[in-house]
């Protein structure tokens, strides 16, 4: 009987039977403690859902094959690793299987395998009190959407407060004189993004205590302090050049004139003349003259070397501040208004009651941590003994930092004489996300001397078989990664890539890696090249007996993706890839939010384009298009209905506009007989419109702009039966595995760091700040030693993150890999800088380099041993609508729903003030309408002076009484029948004495785009009859009256 130690950490390399090893160390804690539900004290995090689903069905299919009949004969080689290690015998392991799976089915919702965001949720839904938060607030996911908000939010406030407005203005400016685009709210987003960074919540904690008036400050002072540093710089340089002139010295007398040149370009401003070898030369005395040149001279030269040395690297320390200046004013102003970004986010959380998600990890270590883990078990109604944590690479600082009091608690305590426990699982060489704080030095630290719990020895086991992959792929992965270690700068980063490819093989004999090099091309063919050779393997794949889904295409970049699965499709070549499973890609979805579309834009003559083509292909019209088209344009909405009509699709954009979101949708899937040939786009589509109803404020308008900023996201699950070639990320990719792997585009950049931002610690007390936030580049090197470490670092953790990423992309492959990449030029100083180098450099090791040579092979590519495979038949659902009237059911639309006030503002103010006004042509009948609704009493006086003030407003307003003087013809609720024959009935007409008209329209809620539309088909409609409409006006009663005006020019 083997006994596991309280701490244990396995370290696991790709491949190596991670998902085994948790399910059996799992188990065994269930069966030791002889309690059928023992498994309530045990908690299971890992870091996605697909991965939790995978562990559960794991634990469930064990836990049942374990309770069949035939387990005792034929036992599994987890049944047998967990008999050996247990001392249970077979007989008594099914016996317990059988008990603790009835114990679980009947108490699923006690089984804590979760993610560590599932887990924070249940703490703070728990605290939520202590927390000041709503015990109904809901959690949101999307901060991208929640920022943008806020910043729209923000800039819509421009010139209401003079110093914001000023800020932004400023911002705008600089970015028009730098030559880009003047929109600043993507710059405001981007920096704004790092509210919601773990990486830099502390710093961006510092500065939300800054007002405008200290960034304001600072950037006056950075500037001054620049304007210090050039005048200083020129003088030095004078002070340079009048030495050689005092030392009788020409600029030619130096070495291609490079000395003097260098200190005249920095008199006149130019500081980029560094990146040669001056420096070195000054130091060494080498190389500043001709080596024929005059004695005399030579000896003057080099007299005044330590006085051109000295001023030549006081000059570059002042050039080295001067631009880290500059780096720090080109992120000031973004960076002053995260602060006024953060105020925006806060009001939208409060009226929305919503939590961001990332902002669990900080709410709990700021308020929750602390507290005794006996009140946080005893609040949770659970209280954890074991704790198994899997992709420990992916846990961020907070997030281990925040589990570390509950772990430490079940470690130092024994109950029933079980010790609690700690099991972590994970592999830094397979650390992808560090941008969204996946630390991986933090799991190198743990399994090497850091032990956050000293009462406790850990054990650290390493995971060294290769169960995924054959031979051939195994040994050229170990040789491959041992070999590029030794470029690694730093000596525990080599170390980790030392032990860490020393797998062991498995049974599986032979595997192929196909290593290709492709010659240099344009950037414009290169897309096109690496197309065509990924189209050819793939071809060449199929012939060895392979399916399409055998298949995986994994890309670094996104668009590279999209760009080969385009091609691949043109070639006939089936393909599943996010982008082809987008929900904007069908055709159903676009009719569908073209509608809606239309339904609050009637005037818009694109949307009703896009929206007849899709329409003319749906219902397989023979009219040809440009002539169907033409029928519709410039038609009212019921000229557009009548046409359509024609066509035999009943549609009605006022019904759908009065619907909820989901029941509009409906009506239309009905209407439009999309029904009929429903595919899983249009079930995941209904599913997204059923999800945002659920979101507060979920209106129509907010649809549209919540679609913009899914639809290039939102898609459908892959199925594993399509069988098509898969495409896919590199991120996406991680904990898969494929038979065949193709890795297009192999030539990734080592230190490409082209949008990376690094905090620069300030010394100077002037600044009144203790940091600002840089953008990383070489230059750094050159801010002083604080600069060149921080260089350094950063270079250290770009190269660890993106070999990280060519690991796990070499490790996913089973039986073949195909590896293309661009033909490497030789690196420079002999240091890789892409993935060709280091492919280049291990072919040279291997004695097989040869430039003429463009494909390398390892093992032999062989045919795929095809096995019959149980076939499983796909259906897909009917897709089933059906008008809630025909049962009786009427939905309140979510629109209505959105604040109380707004309701009963609708439904109470809306048609009360409707009634009255109706019968208020002139201001004397007021008084007398009035009374009359005071003397039958059928008011709350509450509602009657409500009503009261709101007529009062408007017959008295300024800009509104001269309607009510009693000189124009007045129709109130008038029916206006159209050309069309759709019938109009707007609020007001005033047909004034020189014949023009003005409309009026009351309006109760917030301002919808449709509501100016509405009032420009009255008007069209007016002008048909003969009317000339000087104006229309919006009236919009709430606290204030709100007046929205249009002078209109028809005749």
């Amino acid at each position: 009987m083997e006994t596991s130690a309280p701490f244990l950490i396995y370290n696991a390399s790709a491949g190596s039977g991670k998902t085994f090893t948790l399910v059996k160390e799992y188990l065994k804690k269930v069966f030791d403690s002889g309690n059928d539900g023992y498994y309530k004290h045990l908690l299971a995090i890992t870091f996605t859902n697909k991965a939790v689903a995978e562990m559960k069905q794991r634990l469930v299919e064990t836990l049942i094959n374990f309770s069949e009949d035939n387990s005792i004969v034929s036992p599994t080689p987890i049944m047998a690793a967990i008999a050996e290690e247990t001392g249970l015998n077979f007989d008594e392991i099914q016996t317990r299987s059988k008990a603790i799976l009835r114990n679980l089915l009947h108490n699923y919702g006690a089984f804590s395998v979760e993610t560590i965001d599932h887990f924070n949720h249940r703490l703070i839904r728990t605290f939520a009190r202590d927390l000041k938060l709503g015990q109904n607030f809901e959690v949101t996911l999307d901060t991208q959407q929640l920022l943008q908000e806020a910043v729209d939010s923000l800039l819509s406030k421009t010139g209401e407060n003079p110093k914001i407005t000023s800020v932004l203005l400023d911002f705008a400016l600089e970015k028009t004189d730098d030559d880009k685009s003047y929109d600043i709210a993507r710059d405001i987003v981007q920096a704004s993004k790092l509210i919601y960074d773990e990486t830099n919540a502390a710093h961006v904690s510092l500065l939300k205590e800054k007002s405008l008036d200290d960034f304001s400050e600072f950037k006056r002072t950075l500037f001054q302090k620049r304007k210090n540093i050039e005048g200083e710089i020129e003088a030095i340089a004078n002070q340079t050049l009048q030495l050689i002139e005092e030392s009788g010295l020409e600029h030619s007398n130096f070495m291609r004139s490079t000395l003097p040149n260098h200190f005249l370009k920095l008199q006149s401003g130019n500081y980029n003349v560094y990146g040669n070898k001056l420096q070195e030369n000054l130091e060494t005395g080498k190389s500043l003259y001709k080596a024929k040149e005059d004695p005399s001279i030579i000896s003057i030269i080099e007299g005044i070397v330590p006085d051109l040395l000295s001023n030549y690297l006081k000059i570059k320390e002042r050039v080295g501040e001067f631009s880290l200046y500059d780096n720090i004013l080109n992120n000031i102003t973004p960076l002053s208004v995260i602060s006024l970004v953060n105020q925006e986010i806060e009001n939208i959380k409060n009226d929305k009651n919503i939590l961001p998600i990332s902002e669990f990890n900080s709410l709990i270590n700021t308020e929750i941590k602390n507290q005794p883990a006996p009140f946080i078990y005893e609040r949770l109604g659970e209280k954890y003994r074991h704790f198994f944590i899997d992709e420990f690479q992916d846990t961020s600082k907070l997030q281990w930092e925040n589990l570390i009091p509950l772990i430490d608690n079940a470690l130092a305590q024994k109950e029933n004489n079980i010790p609690g426990s700690l099991l972590l699982v994970g592999d830094a060489k397979q650390s992808i996300y560090r941008w969204r704080g996946g630390l991986p030095e933090q799991f190198m630290a743990i399994y090497d001397k850091e032990n956050p719990f000293p009462s406790q020895t850990k054990n650290v086991m390493a995971l060294d078989t290769n169960y995924r992959s054959r031979e051939e792929i195994i040994d050229f992965n170990n040789q491959f990664f041992t070999f590029i270690s030794q470029y690694f700068a730093s000596e525990n980063h080599q170390d980790l890539y030392v032990s860490g490819n020393k797998q062991h093989r498995n049974h599986k004999k032979e595997g192929y890696v196909n290593l290709e090099f492709i010659e240099k091309q344009s950037k414009s063919l290169n897309l096109e090249v690496y197309s065509k050779r990924v189209h050819q393997t793939i071809l060449e794949v199929l012939d060895k007996n392979y399916a399409p889904n055998d298949i995986c295409i994994l890309t670094r970049k996104k668009a590279d993706g999209i760009y080969l699965g385009s091609y691949l499709m043109e070639q006939g070549i089936p393909v599943i890839s996010s982008e082809t499973l987008l929900l904007k890609s069908s055709a159903k979805v676009q009719i569908l939010i073209l509608s809606l579309t239309l339904a609050l834009h009637p005037n818009n003559e694109e949307a009703k384009v896009q929206l007849l083509d899709l329409l003319h292909d749906h219902w397989a019209i023979l009219e040809e298009k440009h002539d169907f088209f033409y029928k519709f344009i410039g038609k009212s909405e019921g000229q557009f209905q009548k046409t359509l009509s024609e066509y035999g699709i009943d549609f009605n954009l006022k019904h759908f506009r009065s619907l909820s979101n989901y029941e509009a949708f409906e009506y239309g899937v009905r209407q439009f007989n999309l029904s009929e040939t429903a595919d899983a786009y249009l079930f995941g589509f209904m599913d997204f419109v059923f999800e945002f109803g659920a979101q507060p404020m979920a209106d129509k308008g907010l649809f549209l702009d919540y679609w913009e900023t899914k639809k290039d996201s939102a898609s459908i699950p892959a199925s594993e039966g399509v069988d098509a070639v898969q495409l896919m990320t590199i991120h996406k990719s991680k904990g898969l595995e494929f038979p065949v792997v193709i890795f297009p585009f192999a030539d990734i950049q080592l230190y490409d760091a082209k949008w990376d931002t690094l905090w620069y610690p300030l010394e100077n007390e002037a600044f009144n700040f203790t940091e600002a936030l840089i953008n990383y580049k070489s230059e750094i090197a050159n801010y002083g030693a604080i600069g060149e470490f921080l260089y350094h670092e950063h270079r250290s953790e770009l190269e660890l993150d993106n070999i990280n990423m060519l690991y796990v992309t070499l490790t996913r492959a089973a039986e073949k890999l195909y590896v293309l990449a661009e033909m490497p030029s030789e690196p420079k100083d002999g240091i890789p800088l892409n993935y060709n180098h280091l492919f280049m450099e291990f072919l040279k090791s291997k004695a097989l380099w040869d430039a003429d040579q463009y494909i390398y092979e390892f093992g032999e590519n062989t045919e795929k041993v095809v096995k019959e495979e149980r076939s499983v038949s796909q259906t897909t659902p009917s897709y089933i609508s059906s008008d809630p009237k025909d049962h009786k059911l009427f939905l309140v639309p979510t629109d209505s729903k959105i604040q109380e006030f707004e309701l009963a503002s609708a439904i109470l103010e809306g048609n009360l003030l409707h009634e009255t006004m109706a019968k208020i042509k002139v201001q004397e009948d007021a008084s007398k309408i009035l009374a009359h609704l005071k003397e039958r009493s059928i008011l709350r006086e509450e509602d009657f002076n409500t009503l009261k003030r709101n007529v009062q407003k408007i017959i008295n307003h300024p800009e509104l009484e001269v309607l009510f003087n009693g000189l124009d013809t007045v129709y109130c609720e008038r029916d206006i029948i159209t050309s069309g024959g759709e019938v109009l009935r707007p609020d007001r007409i005033n047909i004034h004495p020189d014949g023009s008209a003005t409309i009026i329209d009351y309006k109760t809620g917030s301002p919808q785009s449709w509501h100016n539309e509405q009032l420009g088909g009255y008007s069209d409609s007016l002008s048909e009859m003969g009317y000339s409409v000087s104006q229309t006006i919006l009236i919009y009663m709430g606290d204030e009256l709100r007046l929205t005006r249009h002078e209109t020019t028809s005749n």
